[in-house]
């Protein structure tokens, strides 16, 4: 068995032959080989040689991969500014000027991440038109091929998880309005709120419905989500019914519907698995959140598939090696025997991640991963 195909049987229920192990480093990895603090037989390895020489499995994320499908906006001129610490698109439709405007720290810069959003296309009432125009324009076609050679790079090796973009409304108070515009416009303005959401809606379906040709078992669709920015009262009204709807039609298509899970959102474990999600992705447990492991794998049961249950920050020098070691055990003490697990971090290896730590990590893996797990 691989580490694929025991994947995809612990996100459809079934028994894999050892648990698998599926992880984020490209945090860490960036970070460190920008530095030139890579060990040194891996001083001038690709992340992926070095996974595949500890035995774990190779992870292409969603956010950043090539996409299976393409968003273009016709009727819009689309510009773009980059400097070392900043990112401005501007979008000029025939109804006036949007602008989107991402800061970096040089802090950050070495880890290859992007940057925080600090000014969002929609600021006021007086941008729905050209906002509306934008989306309602936009237009999703297949893009099947850049994929296709990313998931035969990986290949059996690990697994290469596309992303479908953000839960439609979701998408409007995360990447269109910020959440505080976000809630005062679902309060001040509902119906044109609802003009953007359904116009995104639409959009989504379109990449939906282009999964039946994607070549990628399990498919990601939304995630981010934090308890307090997206309450369950919310979660459930806007998210909930959208997701039954992506499972109904995924499971018709043969696909795996996975949700970016990496938040504080102990309120929302059951509205997750109450909306038919096959699997939670970078479930990122206490210390780092309110989560607890063994209370999740009880409410879920045999419903949704866990993946992640390290909390990154067992890694960094923070807690000590026997405090780490001591939450491995424990952690594979909780999930056994195994059923519906996917061993990852929540939600990377952090720059500061240690790495006899992660070769620690591996060595005990490997030694104890074989279903059934003890407890």
């Amino acid at each position: 068995m691989t580490q694929r195909s025991d994947a995809l049987k612990a996100m459809r229920g079934q028994k894999p032959e050892h648990i698998p192990f599926i992880g984020r480093m490209d945090l860490w990895y960036n970070y460190n080989r920008a530095k030139g603090t890579l060990p040194a037989q891996f001083r001038n390895a690709h992340l992926w040689d070095i996974q595949r020489a500890l035995g774990i499995g190779v992870f292409a994320f969603g956010a950043w991969i090539p996409k299976y499908f393409k968003v273009t906006y016709p009727g819009v001129e689309i510009a773009v500014h980059e400097t070392r610490t900043e990112r401005v698109v501007t979008y000029d439709t025939p109804y006036g000027r949007l602008r989107t405007r991402h800061v970096l720290s040089e802090e950050l810069i070495d880890a290859d991440v992007t940057g925080m959003q600090i000014e969002h296309m929609f600021k006021d009432a007086r941008d729905y038109d050209a906002l509306l125009y934008l989306l309602e324009n936009s237009q999703v076609s297949p893009n099947y091929g850049d994929y296709e050679k990313l998931q035969k790079a990986v290949g059996d090796d690990g697994i290469s998880l596309p992303f479908t973009g953000y839960v439609p409304m979701h998408d409007v108070g995360h990447t269109y309005m910020g959440y505080e515009t976000f809630y005062y416009e679902l309060h001040d303005h509902p119906a044109q709120v609802e003009r953007v959401h359904q116009a995104l809606l639409a959009q989504q379906w379109k990449a939906i419905e282009l999964a039946a040709g994607c070549p990628a078992i399990a498919i990601e669709v939304g995630g981010n989500y934090d308890e307090q920015m997206t309450p369950p009262k919310i979660f459930d009204q806007y998210f909930a019914p959208f997701y039954r709807e992506v499972a109904r039609k995924f499971k018709q298509m043969g696909k795996i519907l996975v949700v970016h899970g990496d938040g504080n959102m102990k309120k929302l474990l059951t509205s997750l698995r109450d909306a038919d999600v096959d699997v939670v992705e970078a479930l990122t447990p206490a210390p780092m959140t309110s989560i607890d492991v063994r209370a999740t794998r009880r409410l879920w049961g045999d419903k949704v598939t866990m993946w992640g249950g390290i909390a990154s920050i067992v890694l960094t020098p923070t807690y000590s090696d026997a405090e780490f070691q001591a939450y491995i055990e424990d952690l594979f003490a909780a999930v056994a025997p195994g059923d519906r697990f996917v061993l990852g971090f929540g939600d990377n290896v952090p720059t500061d991640g240690l790495w006899h730590r992660i070769e620690w990590l591996a060595r005990y893996y490997h030694d104890h991963s074989a279903y059934p797990l003890r407890a």
